[in-house]
């Protein structure tokens, strides 16, 4: 690029916003982890829905058993999700 005077430098100078130059996306490793989480959640729950439905099935009705499955493993899945991260936080101490 060649300057030839003062008004040539002002046309190619380029202005950048602050928040713009600061802004950080996530890494690589952000977005597994991020990834192998949800899938994580996915598995937890879809695991203690099937056995708990399984369970259910052999003392209830499946109309009556399958929504409260649905409740109980839902409920069990937040609390482990809750006693898990107290654990990891605990833990790293």
């Amino acid at each position: 690029m060649e300057l030839r005077n003062l008004k040539d430098f002002y046309e190619k100078q380029t202005y950048y916003d602050y928040s713009e130059t600061q802004f950080k996306g996530k890494t690589n490793l952000e977005k597994r982890v991020s990834e192998l989480t949800f899938f994580v959640n996915v598995a937890l729950f879809s695991i203690l829905l099937a056995i708990i439905i399984y369970a259910l099935l052999s003392v209830l009705t499946a109309p009556i058993a399958v929504p409260v499955a649905f409740l109980v493993s839902l409920s069990l899945f937040l609390l482990c999700k809750r006693g898990l991260s107290k654990m990891i936080k605990h833990v790293l101490r």
